[in-house]
């Protein structure tokens, strides 16, 4: 079936004599550039030879496999923290796909311009691919080849598919510690990194730095040439460079590639710069968020005009079907501004200590959104055409309710309901809609995948959070961060609090760690799902007074924190089912 499809949508190849100046000036915009470029394009490849460096420090990226295609990316940039280091005209870079690691047999060719408006970013689409199978591929611009990378296709949609294993992964501030697990990431023969968010964070540097040279390289950015130095600060942390190397990336992102905690065109209440102000930086962040993630042409489009569609449908033969979704470029401003809500008129008199409290009318607004209508009705459709074993909902923010109120009653005995409004708890009448949604298709085993809140939780997603005993509609996974701090770099406080308030009030929630940092290996067959929450570091960490024993150092060792599974039906009417702790370090009531 493979190669009957393979060679149905092959292409001619093109090799470097077929290229002729005029078609590759075709489309480019850019031809007065380029026909005047040869001899500075030769002086430039000189300039790079003298002084050793690289065009490609900033490594390779590939992302979005579909059965037959996937994105390769790389960027240009000989200087990547000093402005990239390119005199303005556009590159011609090649580049090549082959089945081999040594580049022998190379099955797809083609040529891409890099270009200053785009930052000498690079996407290509390699097409015409055999599918459900790994290649390697590179670049070549100016006599200067870039490491090799490691990809992949995707099975067909039809394709029978027993077992996907993927990595969940979010919230990566490069100043709270070490990239150790992506390093563990590659140990564990993923078929692809599903990142959902904070890929950089904005703000600036760190008066104490963890460890030298651990800290951002500039003040908070606003800038399309500030975000980019960012992305290649990040980029060039040898552990991400690695993993992107090497493991297909599918990406959605959250509020820090922005701004912190904006919603749709509204800044953070005490941003640096709101109105317009924010949208030119947001339209900074979107344009560079595009140039740097190996996203498709189509989901790149529309940077320059402020908005971006990331929200995609990728499927994984007939085993998964993964709805990519944005909960922040569309969402209607938080509610209580942006702190924490009450349905609980008595919460008023907490409000001088905890700021404004009581807003039911804002927590149950019927026209608040976090995915917009349009985002809502695509997302309905694709689940109910999917045909698919499981249904992944990859998304951002907390989707589970959490009632804060154990915390609260310590002020107030008689509160009954705290809740984070930046998460689903401050859309209620949004989460219902979609929960609606859920409870008249059943989709076949929908799991939902989020990050944000920098601490590892699994929960049962009810019809209704009030009866425990009620159906399970999805199954909820939130991955711990990669480095950001629960809050500060000693989680102990926070995570006792947490701990406390999820004992106390909220029996949907199967688990909770809020101490270390990591990731979710995702592990899925016909039959069930398996998450191991996969953390950096050890339990002695517990006992250790030093309140920096819980960051990621370059040294410290990832080992596994908890194992959830669910069964294949669970969601099935009346099924009884739920997630079932198999492991952890550190159970609920501990």
């Amino acid at each position: 079936m493979a190669g009957t499809s393979f060679k149905r949508r092959r292409q001619p190849r093109l090799e470097a004599s077929d290229v002729t100046r005029r078609r590759f000036l075709i489309g480019s915009g850019a031809a007065a550039g380029v026909i005047a470029a040869p001899a500075i394009l030769k002086g430039l490849r000189a300039e790079v030879a003298e002084r050793g460096s690289s065009l490609f420090t900033l490594g390779v990226a590939s992302g979005d496999p579909r059965a037959h295609s996937v994105v390769i990316w790389t960027r240009l940039a000989p200087d990547p923290l000093g402005g990239l280091g390119l005199p303005g005209f556009p590159i011609p870079v090649r580049w090549e796909v082959a089945s081999d690691p040594g580049m022998a047999n190379v099955l797809r060719r083609g040529l891409a311009l890099a270009t200053a408006r785009d930052g000498y970013a690079v996407h290509a689409q390699a097409a015409g691919l055999p599918s459900d199978r790994w290649f390697y591929y590179r670049f070549e611009a100016l006599g200067e080849h870039s490491r090799i990378g490691r990809t992949r296709t995707f099975p067909g949609p039809r394709d029978d598919v027993g077992e996907m294993r993927f990595a969940l992964a979010s919230c990566q501030d490069y100043q709270d510690g070490f990239y150790v697990a992506y390093r563990d990431m590659l140990r564990q023969d993923l078929d692809f990194v599903l990142h959902v968010g904070d890929y950089i964070y904005e703000n600036g540097q760190t008066g104490n730095p963890i460890a030298e040279g651990r800290r951002h390289n500039s003040a908070e950015v606003f800038s399309v040439e500030d975000y980019r130095k960012r992305y290649a600060l990040y980029r060039l942390d040898p552990d991400l460079q690695e993993a992107h190397a090497r493991l297909p990336f599918i990406v959605t992102w959250d509020d820090h590639e922005a701004d912190n905690n904006y919603a749709g065109k509204v800044a953070e209440e005490d941003a640096p710069v709101q109105g317009r102000e924010f949208l030119e930086r947001r339209r900074n962040a979107y344009q560079v968020y595009a140039e740097t993630m190996p996203l498709r042409l189509g989901n790149r489009l529309g940077a320059r005009r402020n908005r971006l569609r990331l929200y995609r449908s990728l499927h994984f033969g007939d085993l998964a079907d993964i709805h990519v979704l944005d909960t922040r470029q569309f969402r209607s401003d938080q509610p209580c501004d942006d702190g924490f809500g009450s349905l609980d008129p008595e919460s008023v008199a907490l409000e001088t200590e905890f700021g404004r409290l009581f807003c039911p009318e804002e927590i149950d607004d019927p026209e608040a959104t976090l995915l917009g209508s349009r985002q809502e009705r695509w997302l309905a459709r694709g689940l109910k055409f999917s045909r698919a074993r499981w249904n992944i909902l990859a998304q951002q923010v907390m989707m589970t309710e959490w009632n804060l109120a154990p915390f609260a009653q310590q002020f107030l005995p008689e509160i009954e309901t705290i809740f984070s409004v930046d998460a689903w708890d401050g859309y209620r009448v949004a989460r219902r809609r979609l929960f609606n949604l859920l409870a008249r298709l059943r989709p076949s085993n929908p799991v939902v995948l989020t990050g944000d809140i920098h601490s590892a939780w699994g929960a049962n997603l009810l019809d209704d959070f009030a009866d425990p005993g009620s159906d399970i509609l999805a199954a909820e996974f939130v991955g711990s961060s990669i480095t950001s701090t629960f809050g500060d770099r000693d989680p102990r406080p926070n995570d006792a609090l947490v701990r406390d308030t999820v004992v106390k009030a909220n029996p949907q929630i199967a688990f909770f760690n809020g101490l270390y940092r990591g990731y979710c290996l995702c592990e899925v067959d016909r039959e069930r799902w398996r998450t191991t929450y996969r953390a950096a570091g050890t339990l002695e960490a517990i006992g250790n007074p030093d309140r920096e024993a819980f960051i990621p150092f370059d040294d410290t060792p990832v080992e596994t924190d908890a194992v959830l599974e669910i069964p294949a039906g669970f969601n099935a009417p009346g099924s009884g089912l739920r997630l079932e702790t198999k492991f952890a370090r550190l159970p609920l009531g501990v």
